[in-house]
């Protein structure tokens, strides 16, 4: 629903650019570009792609070993209640308790930040997307460039995204995937 509203507004703008300049309408260049194919087919879209695999590997490795421990860790303690006072047991229990909210505490920290570096790499790669886009559309004099996902029909003559894939791939192969 929300894209059909973005979409009338859209084709309602582009309307209203094109009747009121009936007698340049016929000189108004447009351009699509798919925004989705050069973040998912770029060298530093795959680059962003591949760093996030890596990371997440590595995270889940860490935190299966984790979770190894703290089943080991709790299958020891259930063992030792018998032999253990109330108040022995009681102190180790409250020191298994404490190591998984430690636990929870550090999957959801390294959860957040990876999810914040992507993000950040995410728009750093549409600021790049969009600079080569702006400047492609400026060496071929086009008036107005509009994403794939907001035109229903377009000629392949005025797609463009071919042309800025190929141009971000030389400027820019690899976006680090940074996390604090």
């Amino acid at each position: 629903m929300a894209y059909l509203s973005k979409f009338v507004i859209l084709l309602a703008g582009v309307f209203i650019i094109l009747s009121s300049t009936t007698s340049n309408a016929q000189n108004i260049k447009i351009a699509v570009v798919d925004i989705d194919k050069v973040l998912s087919t770029s060298k530093a879209g795959k680059s962003v792609e591949q760093q996030l695999k890596t990371r997440r590997e590595a995270f889940q490795k860490e935190f299966t070993a984790r979770e190894d421990g703290l089943t080991a860790s709790q299958k020891a303690l259930v063992k030792q209640k018998a032999d253990l006072t109330p108040e022995e047991f009681a102190a180790k229990r409250k020191e298994f308790e404490k190591q998984l909210l430690e636990t929870r505490n550090l999957f959801q920290k390294r959860r957040n930040s990876l999810d914040k570096g992507l993000g950040n790499a995410l728009a750093a790669l549409r600021k790049n997307i969009i600079q080569v886009t702006a400047e492609v559309a400026n060496e071929k004099n086009y008036q107005i460039v509009l994403t794939r996902d907001s035109v229903v029909i377009a000629e392949k003559e005025i797609d463009i995204t071919d042309i800025v894939l190929n141009r971000l791939n030389t400027t820019v192969s690899n976006i680090p995937l940074d996390l604090k």
